[in-house]
């Protein structure tokens, strides 16, 4: 009896220490569509993709040892294919109540706060209420969250654009009277579009939209993979990768 004991603990031991191996087991190659967002998704001068997002995918691969094969694509492109095909990853995704079950989640990057933007020699006062924009129009990108809950909420002067420089240049040619960004998005936008930030207003905070922007594989992917990258990310989270990719862009 002691020796079946101890040959019993053996075996456990054996077994915990093989966990603690991480994703030794067969690798994939991956499909990955993602966009130019910045400042998670930037084009480098090299046009070569780089930024925050970049950077927490790279080190997820890096740990699950499987292939990235990526592609840049419009949004709403990039949404159409990860919402129709299966095993592909797609960030950085707003996770919203409409979402929720269209996707696995595999883990936050970051979480949002979006607001409606006009121009300030529109608006003077820094808070509307939402009957006040209702009919105003608005620029947003196709397939985005953004698009989605204003569809939802019975917005009807929607401007559905490629992307969202397209949308802020509609913006300060007159073209459209708002847009919808998180803050660090829209200075960033601006500065790279030659745009000065301070002639943007924010009007009103859209609660409804604050979300975790986020990484996600298709509805239909093998369950296997999708634990294997949700491990992956908690990884990152408990080892403070996540964190050090943070302090690196300093999205804090």
């Amino acid at each position: 009896m002691i020796k079946f004991y101890k040959n019993y603990i053996a075996i456990l031991t054996i077994n915990f220490f093989f966990s603690l191996i991480p994703f030794e087991g067969k690798t994939d190659e991956i499909e990955v569509v993602t966009e130019y967002l910045e400042p998670y998704q930037i084009k480098n001068s090299d046009g070569s993709l780089g930024g925050f997002s970049p950077d927490v995918v790279a080190a997820l691969f890096k740990i699950t040892k499987d292939h990235p094969k990526i592609q840049i694509m419009p949004w709403a492109r990039a949404y159409e294919v990860a919402l129709n095909n299966p095993n592909i990853l797609i960030y950085s995704i707003a996770r919203t109540k409409l979402r929720n079950k269209k996707f696995h989640w595999i883990g936050a990057l970051k979480e949002e706060r979006l607001y409606f933007w006009g121009l300030k020699k529109h608006y003077t006062k820094a808070n509307y209420k939402v009957a006040a924009l209702k009919n105003l129009k608005i620029a947003v990108s196709r397939n985005s969250n953004s698009a989605q809950y204003l569809i939802a909420q019975g917005f009807s002067n929607i401007y559905q654009l490629a992307n969202e420089r397209q949308n802020m240049d509609m913006l300060f040619i007159d073209r459209v009277d708002l847009i919808l960004a998180t803050q660090i998005t829209i200075e960033t936008r601006a500065k790279n579009l030659g745009y000065d930030f301070n002639k943007l207003q924010r009007l009103h905070e859209v609660a409804a939209l604050n979300n975790k922007l986020s990484i996600a594989f298709s509805l239909e992917t093998a369950p296997t993979l999708i634990k294997k990258y949700q491990a992956a990310f908690q990884q990152l989270v408990t080892n403070g990768q996540l964190a050090k990719i943070k302090e690196k862009w300093k999205l804090y």
